[in-house]
């Protein structure tokens, strides 16, 4: 390999070994060295400049990206090439730290101190890997995954010192395209050959997806037997226990591969599936803290992530037995709302987003776990008029947790208006509101069904003047939506007629009517709301005397 017109990218905070390692540089034969202290000055000169070589240090300064940003972000936004060679460099020898930078894949991973001779040995074996192996990912980088597979069959179809990483390459595309049988086909020859790592993982990954879930967890056991540290195959026995439904073995599963590797933003979504899957909302906040913690200097930022830590807060303090534990959890969420109003991370990733408004969809939902459903319902109106007045389109940002708490409230119509909206909408959810809203829509179908017929079938009856009936059918599906806007109104106006028809008009009657008014009255309602509730004020002041 020829050093002389490789152009180089140093990235490193401490100053004196940034010198070493560009005399290193020199020293090898390049001439062409560009140093820079912090990944953010990395990424800037990468959108200008492609580099043949990046060196980066993992620790870059605690309020800084670091090497694992770095490197996902300039793969993630193709601001280097495919040919390009990442390696990545730390004092840091501990597990975790190693485990994690091997999972965001660099070409090669060094320990501190290192050799010339190490150094240019790595840089060498992983340049003539990638020139190698440069037309497949180029194919890949354009998501041409069907041209990249023929290339690399034509590939392994001669001998080379390169055949396991084409069979790994060869194994991701069959993933990626949905074809893990033809995976299996790749990995015939490890079934009962000599146990390769790499390959008995692959081998369980894809078992995974075949559903083959009790060999994908033999596979794993096998992995773990000999080197307990894997946590890989920790990952694919979380996975497959809970598609088998043995929820404690999954968890136990995925908070072993967190302890040995906590640094993946993949395995602490899986364990938030798992988690709240299984009620352990306790490990579902952790990792939804970790995903924030962990994504906040990334190219898989969003304010999403800040709202999920929240969320699964309340989760916790919604659903537990514990007085302690509700409060502490209460209070947690509310105190991260607070700090939310001065953390420069949310506020660069989302300019637009409003803390305020926010909070009172937090505080509509902390409300109605506290059972006070008309104060929540008052909150989350005066949220969504917020919105109205401030964005001309609401940001996605405040749907999920809007979703969430009407819901809760059995306002299922305002739920599934904002549901239609988020189908429309280009910018994805990331995995843990996409799941949450899932889990609601699915705890909600059987109250949504009833309170639609029951409201239904009022309306009906209403129509044909049978009040006594159409107020038995409202009061049903009130039952199934106890501070809906809709039903409530649909119910008033059904009383005030029944009113009408009385002599001396029922207390039952009138108490009904004024605990109906408590929940309209003084709220932020929709304009056909609102017009619907003026139309009745009058009739209704006659017997309640507001």
């Amino acid at each position: 390999m020829q050093f002389s017109n490789k152009q180089v990218l140093i990235v490193e905070d401490q100053r004196p070994f940034l010198l070493l390692l560009k005399g290193l540089m020199h020293s090898m034969g390049v001439s062409d060295v560009v140093t820079k202290s912090s990944a953010e000055q990395a990424v800037s000169l990468c959108k200008k400049h492609k580099f043949d070589i990046i060196v980066c240090d993992l620790h870059l300064g605690a309020d800084n990206k670091n090497g694992y940003e770095l490197i996902e972000e300039l793969r993630t936004r193709r601001l280097i090439n495919p040919t390009s060679v990442f390696v990545l460099i730390s004092a840091d020898s501990a597990r975790p730290v190693v485990l994690g930078s091997i999972d965001r894949r660099p070409d090669d991973f060094l320990i501190k101190p290192f050799s010339q001779v190490q150094l240019k040995s790595r840089i060498i074996r992983a340049w003539q890997k990638r020139q190698f192996l440069k037309e497949a990912y180029r194919l890949i980088e354009q998501q041409e995954y069907n041209a990249a597979i023929d290339h690399i069959e034509e590939l392994l179809a001669s001998p080379s010192h390169y055949k396991g990483h084409c069979e790994q390459l060869l194994i991701e595309l069959y993933w990626q395209i949905n074809e893990p049988s033809k995976a299996l086909d790749v990995l015939q020859d490890y079934i009962n050959g000599k146990p390769v790592l790499w390959a008995q993982v692959a081998l369980g990954k894809t078992y995974l997806q075949l559903e083959q879930n009790e060999k994908a967890i033999s596979i794993a056991k096998r992995i773990i037997k000999k080197n307990r540290f894997n946590a890989d195959a920790h990952d694919i026995i979380a996975q497959a226990n809970q598609a088998l439904k043995q929820g404690e073995a999954a968890i136990e599963a995925i908070k072993e591969a967190i302890k040995l590797s906590p640094f993946s933003l993949t395995r602490h979504f899986q364990a938030c599936n798992i988690a709240r899957a299984n009620q352990d909302l306790v490990l579902a906040a952790s990792s939804s803290q970790a995903i924030w913690d962990l994504s906040k200097r990334t190219v898989y930022q969003n304010s999403l992530h800040w709202c999920g830590i929240i969320r699964a807060m309340l989760d916790v303090a919604e659903f537990s037995d514990d007085k302690k534990q509700r409060n502490k959890y209460q209070q947690e969420a509310l105190l991260t709302l607070q700090r939310g109003k001065f953390d420069e991370h949310l506020q660069r990733i989302d300019r637009e987003f409003d803390v305020e408004i926010f909070g009172k969809i937090v505080n509509a939902r902390v409300s109605a776990i506290d059972g006070k459903l008309i104060d929540a319902k008052r909150h989350l109106s005066d949220s969504q008029i917020a919105l109205e007045n401030k964005y001309p389109e609401l940001p996605t940002a405040f749907i999920p947790d809007s979703i969430n708490v009407m819901y809760k409230l059995g306002e299922y119509d305002d739920a599934l208006e904002l549901s239609k909206m988020l189908e429309g909408r280009q910018d994805k959810l990331d995995a843990n509101s996409s799941s949450m809203l899932s889990e609601q829509e699915k705890k909600a179908q059987q109250n949504l069904a009833n309170y639609q017929q029951f409201n239904r079938e009022g309306i009906q009856h209403y129509q044909k003047q049978d009040y006594e009936r159409a107020k038995a059918s409202f009061a049903l599906a009130q039952g199934y939506a106890p501070v809906n806007t809709g039903v409530s109104l649909n119910l008033l106006q059904c009383l005030l007629q029944i009113a009408k028809t009385q002599d001396k008009v029922e207390m039952k009657i009138i108490n009904e009517c004024k605990r109906l008014f408590k929940l309209i009255d003084d709220m932020n309602l929709k304009p056909p709301y609102q017009e619907k509730y003026i139309n009745l004020r009058e009739e209704l002041s006659k017997y309640i005397g507001f």
